[in-house]
Formats: C-alpha cells, sequence, structure tokens
C-alpha cells in the first residue's frame, strides 16, 4: 500500500512538471473586430511577381503572370495601388512576332521619371512605355538576341539609363552547346528609359579580341554612393566594366577553363587590360572583389610561373582584391578543399562576406548534400570555420542559411547531426559519414556574427496545443530555412525577416525533445518572434505565409498549402506583434503562393496572390470539374487595406508617446537588459505593443542609437584562421594538415596564441584584455604570437624537423633493429623462438593483406563518387575524409552541458 501511494505522489509530480510546460492562456482581446469580406480579381494566369513602379506613391503596379508548366503569360496594371486592374496581356501579345510566345522576364522604370517603363519578353521583342504601363511600344532586340537566352543584367549603380545584358549569342545551338559553351555577348544600352534604346554589343566593339563574356560587373559598384569615392589606386570611373572573357572561338571548354580571364575595360571594350589570368568568376561585394582562378593555371594571378602544381588542378582557388581588381590577395580557409564553388554571402554591413561551400557526405548509403559556412574575420581574405553540415532540403535550392535583417551578427541556420549513436563524437565534433541513418537536423542561432552557435529553446508555454511536442522533456524549437521554400517538391515557409521591421522574425517549424528535429508534417506550425529570435510564440497551427507592413506595426499572414494542401478562407493580420489578430473572410478560397507589399514595406496593405481551389476543398472553393475555365491554372489577387477595411473607426496616425527604444534583450542578464552584439548595444525605435495606432508612409526611422560595450570573450571573439571551435575552446587544427596561406606565411597577419580573433564588425573597447598578443585584426601587440597552430594540434611554440628528417631517422632506427634481430636471430634464437616468430610473422604478412585489400575497395569506391559526382558539390570532401574539423555549434547531440546571394560556380 505505501509502495502505491510512494509511486501515485512520484505521478503527480511527474505531471506537474509536465504541465508546467503547458498552455499559454490565450491573451484578451476585446478590440476584435468584424471586418468585411473582400473580392479578388481574377487573373488568366497565376501571378508570378508584383512590381511597384519607382514613383513615390506606390500607386502604379505591374502583375506578371506565367501560365503553369508553359513559357507564356501575362501582364496586368493598377494605377492605385493594386486596388483595380487592368490587364495588359492582349495588347502586348498584338505585337508579337510569328511563334513568339509572352513572359516578361524583367521590368525596369526610372528613379528620375518614373513613367518611363521598359519591360524585357522572352522572345525577340520587348516594350517600353511612357506612361507608367498603361500602353506600350514594340521594339526589337538587336542582333536578334532572346529574352529566354539572357543569363543575367546589371543596371548601372549611379546612371540607371545604362544596362548592361550578358545573353547568349543567337546563333549557338543545342548541338553546339554538346560540343562546347556556347558563346554569350555583353550587350550596352546607355538610353534605357529614352523610348527607343540603342544597343551595343561589346563584343563586337572588342575588334575580335573577345569571343566570348563569361562573367561581369560595373566598377562603379565598388563605389556605392558614386565613383568619386573610389580612392585613386582603384582606377574606377563611371565607365569601368570588369569581366571574364576567353579571346579565341573553343577555348571556353571546361568548368573552370585556364582560358578564360579577369579584365577591365574604360571604353566600352574598344581595348582592356588583363589584370588576372584564368579568372573564371568573380563577385563584388562592398569594396572587395572576390575572383575564383582555374588551379590548372600556368601562371599565379600576379604573372608569375607557377613553381608548385595545385593539390586539385580541377578545381579552383579564391582570391580578394581591395583596389578594384589590380591586385589580389588569396583567400585562405583553413582546410584543404577541393574548391569546387563557392556561394557568398554579403554580412550586414555590406562589407564582408561569408563563404559558403558545397559537398556531399557520403555514409556508404548515399549522397547527402551539405555545406560548410565560413567566416572572415578583419581580414578580407582569412575565413575561419563557422558552422559545417548545413541542412539542404530534399529537391529544394540554396542553403538553410539565414541572415536576419536589420539586426547586424544574427544569423539562423539548420545543422545536421547523427540520429543515432554512429556518428560518434571525436577531438573536434562528429563525423556524419559513419552514420548509418538519415541525419538529425537541428535549428541553430548566432548572435555573435558565428563565432558561437546555440540551439533555440521551445517555448515555456503553448498557445496551441497541437505545436507541444516536448512531452516535458528538454526541448527546442527547429525552423523552415530557404532550402525548404525554394523547393520543387512541397513548399513550406521559411525564416523571414525585414530591414522594415527590425526584430521581427517569422517561420514555419516545429520544436522536438532532444534526439528529434525539424518535421515537415509532425507538428508543423507557423512562430513568432519579435525580440531578434531570443524568445518565440506559437501564432497559428500549420503552415502559414507571412509579411510585415506599416514599418513592422502590421503583421499579415494567410494559410499556405505547405504539406497538406489546405486553401485559406481568410486573411489574418494584427496590430500588437501578434498577441491578438484580426480575420478578413475571402469571398473565395485560394491556394496561397504569397504575400507581397512595396518594397520599402512601409504602407499599410498588401497583395495576396495564389491560385483558385476545387470545389471539396473547401466551401469557399468554386473550381469544379465541368468549369469550362482555366480553373486551377488561373490566379486570384486579393488587396488587404487595413484602414479602408476598418472603416469608420480607423486607426490613428501614431505620436512619439506611442513609439519607444526597442533593443535585443540579454536573456542572461536577471534585469532587462540590451545584449551586446558585435561590440555594441543597439537601440532602435518601434511602436509600442500597446499602442494601436500607424506609423504611416510618411514615418522615417530615426538611426540607431549605439553604445559601445567592453570586449567579453564569448560575445566579441571567434577562433581565427587555423583555429576550431569545439564546446568553449578554440583549438588548433594540425599544422601539416593545412593548406598554405600567403597572409599568414609572410607575417602581414598575425595569429593569436589565443587561437581568437575578433568578429568582422566588432566594435567593442579593450580588446587587450581579452587578446593579449594582437589587436584582434592580425595586428602585434606584443606577447607570445603563434605564427600557426603546431603539427600536434596544441598552440605551442613547438618547432618541427622537416619531413626528410624525419624519414632518414626512421631508416635509422628501422636499420639498427632489423641489424639487432638478425644477430639475435643467428646467434642467440632457439629453434622454438625461430618457429614463434616465423608463426608471427605469417599471421601478421595475412594480417596486412586483409588490410591492403578493404583499403582497394574504399579506394575504388571513393574513385566511384569521384567520377559520378553532381557538378554543384565538390564530390570527395576533404572535411569528411580527414574528420578533424567537425564544429560542435553549441556542443553537439550529447554535450549541451558544456556548452546571408552571389554564387561562384
Amino acid at each position: 500500500m505505501a509502495l502505491r501511494l510512494l509511486l501515485a505522489c512520484i505521478g503527480l509530480l511527474i505531471g506537474m512538471s509536465n504541465a508546467s510546460r503547458g498552455l499559454k492562456d490565450l491573451p484578451s482581446c476585446p478590440d476584435i473586430r468584424q471586418l468585411p469580406q473582400i473580392s479578388p480579381t481574377v487573373t488568366k494566369a497565376p501571378v508570378v511577381d508584383l512590381e511597384w513602379l519607382q514613383d513615390n506613391t506606390d500607386q502604379h503596379v505591374l502583375a506578371i503572370t506565367k501560365k503553369m508548366g508553359q513559357d507564356a503569360g501575362g501582364v496586368w496594371y493598377s494605377s492605385d495601388g493594386a486596388k483595380t486592374w487592368e490587364e495588359k496581356t492582349v495588347l502586348l501579345n498584338s505585337t508579337l512576332q510569328a511563334g513568339e510566345s509572352l513572359f516578361v522576364n524583367a521590368v525596369f522604370s526610372s528613379k528620375s521619371d518614373p513613367k518611363n517603363v521598359v519591360l524585357l519578353g522572352n522572345g525577340l521583342t520587348y516594350w517600353t512605355s511612357n506612361d507608367f504601363g498603361a500602353t506600350y511600344t514594340a521594339r526589337q532586340t538587336p542582333t536578334k538576341w532572346k529574352g529566354m537566352s539572357i543569363k543575367s543584367y546589371k543596371q548601372h549603380p549611379h546612371n540607371e539609363a545604362w544596362l548592361l545584358v550578358l545573353v547568349k549569342r543567337p546563333a549557338c545551338r543545342t548541338m553546339d552547346h554538346m560540343q562546347q559553351e556556347c558563346p554569350f555577348d555583353l550587350v550596352l544600352t546607355r538610353d534605357l528609359f529614352s523610348g527607343n534604346p540603342n544597343w551595343t554589343n561589346l563584343t563586337a566593339n572588342a575588334n575580335s579580341q573577345v569571343a566570348g563574356f563569361v562573367d561581369f560587373d560595373w566598377g562603379s559598384n565598388l563605389c556605392p554612393g558614386s565613383s568619386a569615392e573610389c580612392s585613386a589606386d582603384m582606377r574606377v570611373r563611371e565607365e569601368t566594366i570588369l569581366a571574364t572573357i576567353y579571346q579565341h572561338p573553343g577555348d571556353y571548354d571546361q568548368p573552370w577553363d585556364p582560358d578564360v580571364h579577369f579584365v577591365m575595360s574604360n571604353n566600352w571594350f574598344s581595348s582592356f587590360d588583363t589584370q588576372v589570368k584564368c579568372g573564371n568568376m568573380f563577385e563584388i561585394i562592398g569594396r572587395t572583389v572576390y575572383l575564383a582562378v582555374a588551379n590548372s593555371c600556368p601562371v599565379d594571378p600576379s604573372g608569375r610561373a607557377r613553381k608548385d602544381k595545385p593539390q586539385y588542378p580541377q578545381g579552383i582557388t579564391l582570391y580578394t582584391s581591395l583596389d578594384g581588381g589590380n591586385t589580389f590577395t588569396q583567400a585562405c580557409l583553413p582546410v584543404a578543399l577541393k574548391q569546387e564553388g563557392y556561394e557568398l554571402l554579403q554580412t550586414h554591413d555590406g562589407s564582408g562576406a561569408i563563404i559558403i561551400v558545397d559537398f556531399l557526405i557520403n555514409n556508404g548509403y548515399m549522397d547527402i548534400p551539405a555545406s560548410s559556412v565560413y567566416t572572415a574575420g578583419p581580414h578580407h581574405a582569412l575565413f575561419s570555420l563557422s558552422l559545417t553540415d548545413v541542412y539542404h532540403a530534399d529537391f529544394g535550392f540554396g542553403t538553410d542559411f539565414a541572415r536576419v535583417e536589420g539586426l547586424p551578427g544574427v544569423y539562423i541556420a539548420n545543422q545536421m547531426l547523427p540520429s543515432d549513436d554512429s556518428g560518434a563524437e571525436g577531438d573536434y565534433g562528429y563525423d556524419l559519414s559513419d552514420s548509418t541513418s538519415m541525419p538529425l537536423v537541428e535549428t541553430r542561432i548566432t548572435f555573435n556574427g558565428g563565432g558561437a552557435w546555440q540551439r533555440i529553446p521551445a517555448p515555456s508555454a503553448f498557445r496551441h496545443a497541437f505545436c507541444d511536442r516536448c512531452d516535458g522533456r528538454e526541448c527546442y524549437l527547429h525552423l523552415h530555412g530557404m532550402s525548404s521554400w525554394d523547393s520543387v517538391a512541397l513548399s513550406v515557409p521559411a525564416v523571414y525577416s525585414n530591414p522594415s521591421a527590425p526584430g521581427i522574425i517569422m517561420a514555419s517549424g516545429n520544436t522536438a525533445a532532444k534526439g528529434d528535429g525539424l518535421d515537415s508534417n509532425d507538428g508543423l506550425c507557423t512562430w513568432l518572434s519579435t525580440d531578434g529570435g531570443v524568445s518565440w510564440v506559437d501564432v497559428a497551427v500549420g503552415a502559414y505565409i507571412y509579411e510585415y507592413a506599416d514599418w513592422g506595426g502590421l503583421i499579415v499572414m494567410a494559410t499556405h498549402p505547405g504539406t497538406n494542401d489546405k486553401p485559406a478562407e481568410e486573411v489574418k493580420f494584427s496590430w500588437d506583434y501578434g498577441r491578438c489578430w484580426q480575420s478578413v473572410p475571402l469571398s473565395e478560397a485560394l491556394m496561397v503562393d504569397n504575400i507581397r507589399i512595396e518594397p520599402d514595406g512601409q504602407r499599410p496593405r498588401v497583395v495576396v496572390h495564389g491560385r483558385r481551389c476545387r470545389k471539396g476543398m473547401s466551401d469557399k472553393c468554386f473550381y469544379g470539374a465541368d468549369d469550362k475555365r482555366s480553373g486551377v491554372a488561373e490566379g486570384l489577387m486579393y488587396l488587404v487595406d487595413i484602414q479602408e477595411l476598418l472603416g469608420a473607426k480607423p486607426l490613428p496616425a501614431c505620436l512619439e508617446a506611442d513609439r519607444e527604444q526597442w533593443y535585443l534583450p540579454n536573456a542572461s542578464s536577471p534585469v532587462p537588459q540590451a545584449r551586446c552584439v558585435l561590440g555594441k548595444q543597439m537601440y532602435v525605435q518601434r511602436r509600442k505593443p500597446s499602442s494601436t495606432c500607424l506609423n504611416g508612409a510618411e514615418y522615417k526611422r530615426p538611426q540607431a542609437v549605439n553604445q559601445t560595450c567592453g570586449c567579453t570573450v564569448d560575445a566579441d571573439l571567434e577562433c581565427d584562421y587555423g583555429w576550431l571551435r569545439t564546446t568553449n575552446e578554440c583549438r588548433a587544427l594540425p599544422r601539416d594538415r593545412m593548406p598554405t596561406c600567403p597572409v599568414v606565411d609572410s607575417g602581414t597577419y598575425t595569429v593569436s596564441s589565443t587561437g581568437k580573433r575578433l568578429v568582422h564588425g566588432d566594435v567593442c573597447t579593450g580588446v587587450d584584455g581579452v587578446i593579449p598578443d594582437t589587436d584582434g585584426k592580425g595586428g602585434s601587440t606584443g606577447g607570445s604570437p603563434t605564427p600557426a597552430p603546431s603539427p600536434s594540434g596544441g598552440g605551442g611554440k613547438k618547432k618541427g624537423h622537416s619531413g626528410l628528417f624525419k624519414f632518414l631517422m626512421f631508416l635509422l632506427v628501422v636499420c639498427v633493429l632489423a641489424a639487432a634481430f638478425m644477430g639475435w636471430w643467428r646467434i642467440l634464437a632457439t629453434d622454438a623462438q625461430r618457429d614463434t616468430c616465423t608463426e608471427l610473422a605469417w599471421g601478421m604478412l595475412n594480417m596486412a593483406v586483409d588490410v591492403l585489400h578493404v583499403a582497394h575497395e574504399k579506394l575504388r569506391a571513393l574513385w566511384a563518387r569521384v567520377r559520378g559526382g553532381h557538378d554543384s558539390y565538390t564530390t570527395a570532401p576533404q572535411e569528411q575524409d580527414l574528420g578533424y574539423f567537425q564544429p560542435l555549434g553549441d556542443g553537439g547531440p550529447s554535450s549541451d552541458d558544456r556548452n546571408s546571394l552571389f554564387t561562384l560556380k
């Protein structure tokens, strides 16, 4: 009896403990209003893009539609801010040549004179308008290039009428492309909005010195304000074009080609200077040029003959330039990577880059796509591993790595971990290649620019019981990333932030007890954070799509088809940061594709667009099988104008008393306090949650107020080049396994003996208190700096002997031992001892044969992976093969107690 009573008490205590993570009392919402039903505009094909023309009123909008499964669509025009629409498809179709179909690839509108508009189609025809797109004049592309053949285009940053277009040469056919890369021409206009633009083919302008263009950009993008801002050593003018070209037909015949060169021209390619031989592709980020150079190049970027053969001759090496592409420095990644391609994500301040390197993990059963993330500290060319095994969703594009807009230094990523014990934790982390099952996916967040990552704790209470999948255990929140949204399979809304709404983040995802992770179905809910990702609340069951209006003061969301193909019957909005929600009924349900707002996100109105739904899916789905219209291929657009919906009781304009200085909270502080991020506490003006008012289109948010913080190890430092974070420490990578780094080897940059440096963009004070021997930026200040990690992986000043010396010493020892053994065998050994040694020798020989056989099979499998790999990934990733630099995020699956695209491919 006593035992039963004891068990009952224990059960009661457990139940009370589980109940502590229970349902949150729903907020009291006395001001819920009955809002009128709104009706849609029906389009003949779903909307794929909305373009607000660049007038200050945001009244003129173009909707681009596309028929499902076809390269054909239409254009709709609104002159009243998307309230009513007029179709322009018939007008544009009447101007097409025989065999052409209508689809608009790009829309350009003039900032200085917004009524001037240019539409690029997918055929030979493009259109100009001088009345905001109400009427059009058809034009024909020069040299008969087609819009569908455009690879990329770039407007000049200071002269809006200057446009460069990289387009496939019309003469190239599919059979030609099977033998070599199709040549691309670079076409220029300097009077885009004149009504009848003149075009110049820069390939022809080069007088047979250019056979084709590969990549290009305006040099003025190095100088955001004006070219006059560029320093004298950049030699950049308004006319400067940076490009990669090849000079002879047929030269460009492999992915990373030594016959492609990085050049600069100041006269529209009447002449040009070759800056770097074998430079294939490049990107401009801030004032830095990032250039991918083919490893098969016979010379280095300075033009000197290479002394050593590259380790991976078919790959590339990344170089950076701070002087407009005149001189380059080799970018250093701390591991021996087969560098096939990079994605570059711009840091919040626009001056630095985060490198995302894709690779494949082979666990013996399958190839799993993944990425490693490398961050650059104060020096633009030195990158350290921040996070590895970053997740890609099945059939998704991109990487689950997101920059949280409006909050410098905050990023969210999804990381894969072993879901079983086979991916064992070692000295430097875990190894997914040893795992025998699909990996676990967990969400990580960083508040110091990638210096350290942590899990997102699940809420302590929930609004919806469905969203609680914690079972009373240690529990975390996992959010879908961009690869789930940009997917050819089931699309799920991803982590979303906007600089117009600082501190507000929304995402779809699920909670899970430790040992479980991201799930596309079980417990899928929509989540909101209004404090920059520190805490989260479940605002809806299932997947919703979301947008922010009125400078972040309004949050709008609608049901997204997600994984259950569910139509939306209403649109919801909140004016108190998600505490209470108003519902706007729709006259016809739809499968929502997206919610859009004008680029500044300043007005209290949004456009919801999607596709019509079939009868039976909802009482408000009206398309039936006997319907003769185009049915599910038809699109719907709703304008949700908050002020108009509120009618006689609109929201008043906010006063200064309705606003507050918001800050990213320090969750570890016992009193409300701003977190120090990148060496400063940032205070941003936002509307108070309790103020029911609108900021309005005329509101201008003041500049953030910053207060500098003192430097601390946890908040301001990351592991320096050649060092790796394991739990809370930085450990040196073995020196003999690292690639050479000219910046470090030459003494230009000094690696601290602490293995730490300042995070990129950090402005904290008192660096010498946390890094005694450098300034945190590679400058020596005394002490005992370590030029590079030692072979043992320690951080000391131990000197190693050369490989030849070690080999000779090894031979000497072997010879001495062999001579001693032969003397013993001949003189001292008995017959029994000789028999024993013979048996041991045969056993060791058989073991060696077995080992060689296994090694042979492994090499054959590795060769098959290399030959059969996908072009987008490195197929034999050195990080997995070396197995020594896997970081643990916030401590890995069993050690929690220790606790932003550009593409070069």
